[in-house]
């Protein structure tokens, strides 16, 4: 192959130039002439670099850069001379020529198997080809279960892919650290659940935040009808794809009452505008009984109104309309959820329905510990949540309800569980001083944590409304849920330990927190008075006093900004959630200008000392305790004063329109430093006292009868009411 002779036996001098002997027909090629030959070397020339080569074998190349043609010699006795590039050049070649070989065998190959693109996993089930029947009115839809164990099947896969943007991960990180004993769930906002028996989740799910997840937190507030046109919305659109069963799950407490009698005489409008669908046959199954429907009552125990769903309207009005009322005031609603799925998961695995779950409550639930265990059932069956559901208290776990008792028209205000919005307390409890809005039970414009993990791990969407328990908010509680979206807590913790690991990886994160944990216990009090009025006897006693309290208030500020040791601004930069950011520049802010008011304070308190019994007489003894910009009590206080307005100020500007930058601008109304105004009232003058004429002497004083008083008996005080019932909500 490397070298050609022709019929004579003619040695043929090698070809090059090309890379390769030969086109694709085989023709050789012919040297250029142009190409220069060197002569052989003189017989007693030794040939650089080279050996006499033995029988049948030739000496080593010296490199592609020797030129010289070397003649074989046709008996195998003749000494070889030096290496030859046609042996190179035929090496070469014969590479270039199997690379070209290669190169279009696989050309060959990619093209005879090109087939489609694969698409991306949508939120569909994969459903098997078939032929579809005679009637093209009545094509069935069919249905493939498989158990959760079987990981690697693309049913399962699918089905676990409940919306676009969520893709498999491998398994999650298991970490080794146990929750500290010092936390608390039940202390901090939520309880703690109990240890799960089983392994949660088989493998990890992710967020791909380019595309949008379907499972949504945090719709605009709206009243309960609003929120019943979305969810018919939501019931068209499975409809024109998959036959469904609607379970609506009703908050049996007393306090939804009203919502449920809404909810009955709605239910008409959402079953008609269903059935226009249905006669302009833009269902996908187009088959009878495309829609079951069932009613379902969660209090202390779940009462299934109807034994079985069904098609029947009426079936299904007058079971939301006459269901009743649970008075014990305690609302297991994810042990709900579970027995829902469980109970009638044959409607997906016999006739591949699509499970819809409708949740009106009005508190965020009793039974946290069955959070991930529902969550668990609803993935396994593919079944979606939706909540129509109030917004939580911002920072808090319980808010308090207006309640006017009919027995004696008062007014008593009532707990209800209504957060927190995270899954734990993250920003620490402290009062505003001044008078003025004071934000005390705030909505945070989000879900309660736990309804809010269920609709986000399924898929659904929570519906914020002014339901009865609303009424104890701030008016000023509605925020943009678009603003509000980047704040939203990180869903994927299910027990306390998850939440603290991933806590105990972020320095800023552990103080925001601990200082919050640290608000609980020392409960900081209410501001200290701001007017007082005074005695030479007494205006001693009564600073002392307000001293008192703004000492306690420093104790309890002091011992939260422990919590921030060391400078963490490089960790503020560097941490990745604006949720935290926000956290950290409220929490540091409001605790740093609370200090600066306390000093402030003190020191405004001992000026006053240094007044003697003489000008309280005298001068002032009414003293009114006003904001101002001017720091008596040093540079100290003006420094810390300038770091909390720069603190206070980034969390607006970062966190504009939502709880933070409100909370925030609430604290910067009111400057830091006092102004004493000293008054003087004028002390009361005593009371004259009217004096009779004395009677004469050695007369007595007489009578009339009809003037003499008459003793009447006291009348019995009425019987005072009986102490209302109060309802539990």
């Amino acid at each position: 192959m490397l070298r050609m002779r022709d019929h004579e036996g003619s040695v043929e001098p090698p070809r090059r130039g090309l890379p390769g002997w030969g086109d694709a027909g085989g023709t050789a090629v012919a040297e250029p002439a142009s190409a220069p030959v060197t002569a052989a070397p003189p017989p007693d020339s030794e040939p650089e670099l080279s050996l006499p080569a033995p029988v049948h074998q030739r000496p080593v190349d010296e490199g592609p850069g020797d030129e010289a043609a070397v003649n074989e010699p046709l008996v195998d006795e003749a000494p070889r001379r030096g290496p030859s590039t046609a042996i190179l050049g035929g090496v070469f070649a014969s590479v270039i020529f199997h690379f070209w070989l290669v190169a279009m065998l696989a050309s060959l190959d990619i093209e005879k198997t090109s087939g489609p693109i694969e698409l991306a996993i949508d939120a569909t089930l994969p459903q098997e080809e078939t032929t579809p029947p005679d009637d093209p009115d009545e094509q069935p839809v069919k249905f493939e279960l498989t158990e959760p164990k079987d990981k690697d099947d693309e049913v399962r896969e699918a089905a676990q892919a409940t919306s676009i943007g969520r893709v498999k991960t491998a398994e999650p990180r298991i970490q080794p650290i146990s929750v500290p004993d010092s936390f608390s769930g039940d202390r901090l906002g939520v309880a703690a659940p109990a240890p799960a028996q089983y392994e949660i989740f088989s493998q990890g799910i992710k967020i791909d935040e380019r595309l949008e997840v379907q499972g949504t937190t945090g719709e605009a507030m709206e009243n309960v009808e609003a929120s019943l046109d979305h969810v018919t919305w939501e019931i068209a659109n499975v409809l024109q794809e998959h036959k469904m069963l609607v379970v609506w799950l009703l908050d049996a407490s007393g306090s939804l009452k009203q919502q449920r009698a809404t909810i009955s005489g709605r239910l008409r409008r959402i079953y008609t505008e269903l059935g226009v669908l249905e006669d302009k046959k833009q269902l996908a199954a187009r088959t009878d009984q495309a829609l079951l429907s069932g009613v379902v009552m969660y209090g202390e125990k779940t009462l299934f109104v109807t034994p079985e769903p069904t098609d029947k309207f009426d079936i299904v009005q007058d079971a939301v309309k006459n269901a009743p009322t649970d008075p014990s005031g305690v609302e297991n609603v994810f042990g709900a959820v579970e027995q829902v799925v469980h109970k009638w998961q044959k409607y997906r695995t016999s006739q591949g329905r699509s499970i819809m779950m409708i949740i009106v409550t009005d508190e965020t639930g009793d039974d946290f510990d069955r959070l991930e265990s529902a969550i668990l059932t609803c993935k396994r069956y593919g079944a979606k949540a939706y909540v129509i559901g109030p917004a939580a208290v911002f920072g808090r776990r319980q808010a308090y309800v207006p309640y006017v008792a009919p027995e004696n028209k008062k007014t008593y205000q009532l707990p209800v569980d209504l957060g927190p919005e995270s899954f734990v307390l993250e920003v620490p409890v402290l009062p505003f001083w001044f008078s003025a809005s004071q934000y005390e039970f705030l909505s945070s414009g989000m879900g309660p944590y736990g309804l809010s993990r269920l609709v986000h791990e399924t898929g659904g969407v929570y519906f914020l409304t002014s339901m009865t328990t609303s009424a104890g908010f701030s008016p000023i509680g509605n925020f943009d849920p678009a603003a509000l979206k980047e704040f939203e807590p990180d869903y994927r913790f299910g027990t306390p330990q998850d939440y603290i690991n991933d806590v105990n990886r972020h320095r800023l994160r552990q103080a925001v927190m601990h200082a919050a944990e640290l608000s609980l216990k020392y409960k900081a009090g209410a501001a200290p008075p701001l007017e007082l009025r005074v005695t030479p006897q007494n205006y001693l006693r009564q600073l002392s006093d307000a001293q008192k309290t703004v000492a306690d208030t420093s104790y309890t500020q002091d011992a939260m900004l422990t919590a921030f040791t060391g400078n963490l601004e490089p960790d503020y930069q560097r941490e990745p959630s604006p949720r935290w950011r926000a956290n950290y520049n409220l929490t540091l802010g409001r605790l740093l200008a609370l200090k600066v008011r306390a000093q402030e304070y003190n020191f405004a308190c001992a000026q006053l000392k240094q007044l003697g019994t003489g000008d309280i007489e005298k001068k002032t003894n009414h003293w009114i305790f006003k904001p101002s910009r001017k720091y008596a009590s040093g540079p100290a206080s003006r420094k810390l004063a300038a770091e909390a307005e720069r603190l206070l100020k980034r969390a607006i500007d970062d966190a504009p329109n939502t709880p933070w930058g409100l909370l925030a601008q609430r604290e910067l109304s009111t400057p830091m430093g006092f102004d004493v105004i000293q008054k003087y009232d004028p002390p009361p003058k005593p009371a004259e006292r009217r004096n009779e004429p004395p009677a004469a002497p050695g007369k007595k004083q007489v009578r009339l009868a009809d003037d003499t008083p008459k003793k009447k008996k006291p009348d019995m005080p009425p019987a005072p009411p009986p102490e209302p019932k109060l309802p539990k909500l």
